[in-house]
């Protein structure tokens, strides 16, 4: 499989997540496990064939989505831990020179801040951390997929997909409260 391929994949699977991650919640857990099979198996081993990561991401994406169908409330807490990691990850990729340390490190920063996140809020912070981990995926998909573009591009996807994927999905909420609050008797 072409590298490019697999790019524009995790594009179209992370602004999914990034729209209807409150919305379709087994399915943000499992597009988050497919993620972090995938980055984090590209990050932690460069030279690995991209079929080995699509297949670790696919294994982890449904294996994170039967889960989250059982609902373990717990699951909403990992989710949040995973995507903000994978955000720690892309940007110690990005600054500190893709060194397997600092990807670990920014995984684990990213990790902790997530828990805390969706623990303090959970509605809020799942729309926060599925869109952000929604314009993650974004951004590397675009930097996989075409590597030669300047690095510019992937970012500003990456923020405007958070951005708007957060924007969409807290209309979305209200929406459904007003919803709830007008067909009431």
């Amino acid at each position: 499989m072409d590298i490019a391929i697999g790019g524009w994949l995790l594009v179209a699977v992370g602004l999914l997540l990034a729209f209807t991650g409150t919305k379709l919640f087994w399915l943000a857990v499992g597009i988050a496990g497919f993620a972090f099979g995938w980055l984090v198996t590209l990050a932690l081993f460069p030279n690995v064939d991209p079929v080995a990561g699509l297949l670790m991401g696919l294994v982890l994406g449904i294996a994170c989505a039967l889960v989250a169908v059982k609902g373990l409330p717990v699951i909403g807490i990992a989710l949040g831990a995973v995507l903000v990691g994978l955000f720690g990850l892309t940007l110690a990729k990005v600054f500190l020179d893709n060194n397997v340390v600092w990807n670990v490190f920014g995984f684990i920063v990213g990790a902790v801040i997530g828990y805390f996140v969706v623990k303090l809020s959970f509605d809020f912070g799942i729309a926060l951390v599925t869109a952000m981990g929604g314009a993650t995926m974004v951004w590397n998909g675009i930097e996989e997929a075409m590597p030669d573009l300047t690095d510019a591009i992937p970012t500003i996807a990456g923020a405007a997909t958070f951005i708007f994927g957060f924007l969409a999905q807290q209309a979305q909420r209200r929406n459904a409260e007003e919803g709830g609050v007008n067909s009431s008797p």
